[in-house]
């Protein structure tokens, strides 16, 4: 029997997926990527924004169009979040939530059998143990992504998250020591490592994100230990210091900022202000030397004003982002914000999602010219149509070298010539 998964949101829910796959063909399933030929199709949700919810609904109705004769199965954070929501689904077969969708085999195994529509999320919040899932390591890839960390505690104002993945839930080190095991032994050169809040990371086991990169590093296998998305508030002095002295640490950081404006950051019950958030940047810069930076900013939080939205665009300059993802502001039944007064207009959103975009860009391309004649590690993972070899330094700058060499799954030093919209061309120094 064939199934097809489709992934929605995070990395996480990405690392899902992959566990889900391989534990299907485990049990004697075959996976593959045609949907419209597939007996079984797992959807695997994401529910962060209203627009989230809209393309699951797409998505579902042009399944039932195209292959009107499979299974379809629906899991993730959507029917955990919203289970009376999920039920009102027409043509859904299966509905899970998050805490049991790695037992996915057995429950399609068990409708098999009888054919009757199953529903079954249980309380996410009654989960206190990091999930018993099976990894899966593919081989002939450079970069891999590992979950060692779910659920958060700390449920800012716009965010449903907390109540799809439940508490803070960490993967034990012999867990995480296995895993890399097995992506090394599988040709892979860089972890990273990822979680819903991936700095809470230990605090359910009285351990920290160090012991989660000391286990990484150890393996002399793995030449990269990337971090996921950090939360500003609890990158502490003491994190930044032993962090700077492992060299298998990438520097580049993706530190979530949402908002340049204290009192946006009040009204979303985020943890630091935007003065907190950029002498966190200096320190990373003076312990990482050509650290990068990412981040996500929302746009249109009730209460918004022209001037809070300015002050979102010049942290974006005093930062020097390489990348930023902006979105607009959705309301989410159930949290806090949906109930606040100053809702901005889908009009003023869509204005300055497209304005924070430009403005990003152009900044973007000013950090790649800095580095322009600088020799940098790449790890190569692709090739694209053109005959480039695709990869990423360190620092997570793109870069793409022509080369009669077979490169995807190399690091080779690269000398950057010139940049491009959001990548750099370079050579390998021989």
């Amino acid at each position: 029997m064939k199934f097809s998964i489709i992934t929605f949101g995070c990395k996480v829910n990405q690392c899902e997926s992959d566990n889900i796959r391989f534990s299907m063909m485990k049990n004697g399933y075959t996976f593959s990527e045609n949907v419209e030929s597939a007996d079984v199709i797992i959807i695997n949700s994401c529910t962060v924004t209203a627009e989230s919810d809209r393309k699951l609904r797409q998505t579902i109705n042009k399944i039932k169009k195209i292959n009107p004769d499979s299974i379809i199965v629906l899991t993730g954070c959507m029917p955990q979040a919203f289970p009376e929501e999920a039920k009102k689904f027409l043509g859904i077969d299966i509905v899970i939530g998050n805490s049991e969708k790695h037992e996915m085999p057995r429950v399609l195994g068990n409708y098999l059998k009888n054919r009757a529509k199953v529903f079954d999320v249980g309380n996410i919040n009654g989960v206190f143990e990091f999930e018993k899932a099976t990894f899966d390591s593919r081989p002939q890839h450079s970069r891999a992504f590992l979950k060692i960390e779910d659920g958060c505690d700390r449920y800012c104002s716009y965010c449903i998250i907390p109540y799809a993945r439940g508490r803070v839930r960490s993967k034990k080190p012999q867990e995480i020591e296995k895993d890399i095991l097995n992506l090394s032994e599988n040709g892979y050169k860089e972890i990273v490592l990822v979680g819903i809040n991936l700095f809470s990371y230990g605090k359910d086991i009285n351990l920290s994100i160090l012991d989660a990169v000391k286990v990484a590093a150890e393996n002399s296998g793995i030449k990269r230990i990337r971090l996921g998305s950090l939360e500003p508030d609890l990158v502490s002095d003491e994190i930044i210091e032993k962090l700077s002295c492992e060299e298998k640490l990438c520097p580049q950081f993706h530190l979530s900022l949402q908002s340049g404006s204290d009192k946006i950051l009040k009204s979303m019950r985020r943890r630091y202000t935007s003065e907190d958030y950029l002498k966190l940047v200096k320190k990373l810069k003076e312990k990482f030397p050509d650290a990068t930076f990412t981040t996500d900013l929302m746009v249109g939080f009730p209460g918004e004003t022209e001037d809070d939205f300015e002050k979102s665009l010049e942290i974006i300059e005093k930062v020097q982002f390489l990348k930023v993802h902006v979105f607009p502001y959705s309301r989410r039944p159930g949290t806090l914000a949906d109930k606040y007064l100053g809702q901005v207009s889908k009009n003023i959103k869509t204005e300055r999602v497209k304005k924070a975009i430009e403005f990003s860009e152009k900044i973007s391309k000013m950090v790649l010219r800095k580095f322009i004649g600088k020799t940098l590690d790449v790890l190569f993972e692709t090739k694209d149509g053109n005959g480039f070899y695709e990869g990423y330094t360190s620092n997570y700058i793109y870069v793409k070298v022509k080369s009669e060499k077979d490169f995807i799954g190399n690091i080779e030093k690269v000398k950057l010539l010139k940049s491009e919209k959001n990548f750099c061309i370079g050579s390998c120094i021989k």
